[in-house]
């Protein structure tokens, strides 16, 4: 299959070749797929944050504990959370929704007061984790989307995170960076790349239950 195909040759790259860019279209093609991976209720309480300035992406390196990526990869995603958020994040969902279905909000009001109740009953940690966790549900997405394009990515939760949120202005939008993902192409020297993916064997990694 070709999905296990590119998921075969993908690997987390130490080193990028700063030279080559990765082209508009494909970029547009990551960012739909993140927009479409699956979250909880369909309500999305992460954005995307796309950096392709390469004097910003160096200034993010301090900030990455010194991790070269940010600076060499041809452009930097940030998966970024709603710092705050309560039930006014059902309610975008509900509007955006009566929108693209084209129906009566009052057909939701159901669904509504059911992901309301949800959301109320978490307290401030429990809605940092509960978000934290959709937004990797969308960096698994953009992974394989990436590997499919023989993008190359390097997941990284090393890093500054309030540093990240100053540098990049992103109190002004309400949101707090989780996890980046550096993009663009393996440098010939990048060694990573070149060597056998470890993994457990399938007979070790699965349980199946009949």
């Amino acid at each position: 299959m070709k999905t296990l195909e590119s998921l075969k040759w993908r690997a987390a790259i130490k080193k990028f070749d700063g030279s080559k860019k990765v082209k508009e279209e494909d970029l547009n093609i990551l960012i739909e797929a993140a927009n479409l991976a699956a979250t909880s209720g369909g309500l999305q309480p992460f954005k995307m944050v796309v950096v392709e300035n390469k004097e910003l992406q160096s200034q993010l390196v301090p900030y990455t504990y010194g991790q070269a990526q940010v600076k060499d990869a041809s452009h930097v995603l940030v998966f970024a959370i709603e710092a705050e958020f309560d039930t006014d994040l059902v309610d975008r969902y509900i509007d955006r929704a009566a929108e693209v279905r084209n129906m009566d909000k009052q057909n939701l009001v159901g669904y509504a007061d059911s992901m309301k109740a949800y959301i109320s009953s978490m307290d401030e940690n429990t809605k940092y984790h509960w978000a934290k966790s959709q937004a990797f549900l969308s960096l698994g997405t953009v992974l394989s989307a990436a590997a499919d394009l023989r993008i190359d990515s390097c997941p990284m939760e090393g890093f500054d995170a309030s540093q990240y949120q100053e540098l990049l202005g992103l109190k002004a939008y309400n949101l707090m960076p989780v996890v980046i993902l550096p993009i663009g192409y393996r440098s010939d020297e990048d060694f990573h790349s070149k060597e056998a993916k470890v993994r457990k064997t399938l007979e070790n990694f699965t349980i199946k239950i009949n």
